[in-house]
């Protein structure tokens, strides 16, 4: 028995080392070590349509409107609001919001009714081969609470919807799938708050035998744009203690634009 636990140590010994060594080196060929990693798999999912094609459905920001962005303009001071916006902007380009390229920074936002239709590209290194059980694209509405307090699961999914991509086989070379999906109601606006956040997004899963799936995701900045009201009437507001204090507000037009 002695024989057989030295055995057994001197087998795990150099597995550990070699892992303890390398973490800080390469996390990717550590985790590909033990099966968690990609397998060298790289997916990249692109939207259809741009404002030129589509101008009544896609519009261009430069930047987060201000009521969306995850930060406190009150206690938020000058070096820190840079450090804040770079540290979102790292955060938009791993899900898909902004592009890599520093020249472009503006970001596409489409209308509750545009259908979220694509193309997804399945990359394999030269050489290399993947063994899947099947890829499905699915299609997420999501509330999420993991910001706040919450009591029960941290998000709620409004829309989840799934469909097959490819059945299952292996991957080789590059291959580039469309998918769709149309006529699905979208009926909040995305937003990035401090305790909630709504957002949809577009989500890749590359299912495996003995481990676990391989996914990336695409969020999709919705917005809902409304009609300007025919009229737009002054409005007064009245607010006070009684026999106290007496504060009137008065407006020009009950409806404002948000630019």
């Amino acid at each position: 028995a002695i024989f057989n636990l030295c055995f057994m140590a001197c087998l795990i010994a150099p597995i550990v080392t070699i892992a303890i060594v390398n973490r800080h080196e390469n996390k990717d060929k550590i985790m590909s070590f033990f099966g968690l990693g990609s397998g060298g798999l790289q997916i990249k999912i692109t939207l259809n349509g741009t404002p030129d094609s589509h101008p009544n459905s896609i519009v261009y920001l430069r930047h987060r409107p201000s009521w969306k962005v995850r930060k406190n303009v009150f206690t938020v001071l000058k070096n820190h609001s840079n450090t804040t916006d770079n540290a979102q902007q790292q955060q938009q380009q791993q899900r898909g919001i902004l592009p890599n390229n520093k020249n472009v920074n503006r970001i596409m936002v489409y209308s509750c009714d545009h259908d979220t239709e694509g193309s997804i590209t399945l990359t394999m290194g030269h050489g290399k081969k993947l063994d899947h059980l099947g890829i499905q694209v699915k299609f997420f509405g999501r509330i999420d609470m993991e910001g706040g307090v919450h009591e029960g699961r941290p998000h709620y999914d409004f829309i989840s919807l799934s469909k097959e991509l490819l059945p299952p086989g292996s991957l080789y070379d590059t291959r580039t799938v469309p998918f769709n999906f149309r006529g699905v109601e979208k009926i909040h606006e995305t937003y990035h708050g401090r305790n909630v956040s709504v957002k949809y997004f577009v989500q890749v899963e590359v299912k495996r035998q003995w481990l676990p799936p391989i996914t990336a995701e695409h969020e999709v900045l919705v917005q809902i744009p409304g009609v300007e009201p025919s009229v737009n009437e002054p409005i007064k507001m009245e607010v006070g203690i009684e026999d106290c204090l007496h504060i009137e507000f008065e407006y020009e037009k009950r409806c404002y634009h948000l630019h």
